[in-house]
């Protein structure tokens, strides 16, 4: 049985968001991203980090908790 499911952001291939302070907080470790149980959330984190550091893309991410 699957668990559920938490939203990541990806902010470019293979870098995550990170829970740590930074511009924004990074982590190339997928399992160190920052976990969102709202998809609204991550949706809000990705728009403010790409207003520190204007990532080329940045998606979110489904993963199973």
């Amino acid at each position: 049985m699957g668990g559920a499911m938490k939203y990541i952001v990806e902010l470019e291939t293979g870098v995550w968001l990170a829970p740590w302070d930074g511009d924004p907080g990074r982590t190339t470790v997928k399992e160190n991203a920052k976990r969102f149980d709202e998809r609204l959330d991550a949706l809000r984190a990705g728009e403010d980090a790409w207003k520190y550091r204007p990532f080329q893309w940045w998606k979110i991410r489904e993963v199973e908790e």
